[in-house]
């Protein structure tokens, strides 16, 4: 189960396991919008490391002015590893960002899929006929067992005692 933190953003589009968490089945939420809000600070967060990495020459073009030829050496060692270091950051957090965004589309695609499969149409609007595990189910065990006038039968009673 995801629990609410301060960083939640209000009127996120959740996604949601259906099982109530007291059954044992479990639950699991899925804040979308807070996914996608996530992707671009992490890319902004890696704009310093992402100079440190591609232009370490603009932290180093004047150690020699600094007058100890030691302390120059040091320091170019130091942002040589530093700038190796960031581009890894770089490289995963960029990573992370790409990961996140797919996740989020992922579900959000699922999302949609889900409620046009409910309502009867296809994601692009139009209307969708029944999937291939319906379709064969149909041709090979409703028609030949005579189950699908048994479901007219049930409905034409329901419908006698119901109204």
């Amino acid at each position: 189960m995801v629990h609410s933190t301060p960083f939640d953003p209000q009127n996120s589009t959740t996604t949601s396991g259906a099982d109530d968490a007291g059954s044992g089945g479990g639950q699991f939420s899925v804040e979308v919008t807070y996914l996608l809000s996530l992707i671009r600070p992490l890319r902004e967060s890696m704009a310093a490391g992402r100079q440190v990495s591609k232009h370490p020459e603009q932290l180093t073009e004047h150690l020699d002015d600094t007058g100890s030829g030691t302390f120059a050496e040091a320091a170019g060692d130091f942002i040589s590893a530093w700038g190796y270091g960031m581009g890894k950051l770089v490289k995963d957090a960029d990573l992370i960002a790409d990961k996140l965004q797919e996740t989020a589309d992922s579900y959000s695609g699922t999302d949609d899929q889900v409620a046009a499969s409910m309502n009867g149409t296809a994601a692009g609007g139009g209307n969708t006929g029944p999937g291939p595990v319906t379709a064969w189910t149909e041709e090979h065990i409703i028609k030949p067992t005579g189950m699908d006038t048994f479901s007219d039968r049930v409905e034409d009673t329901w419908k006698s005692v119901f109204g």
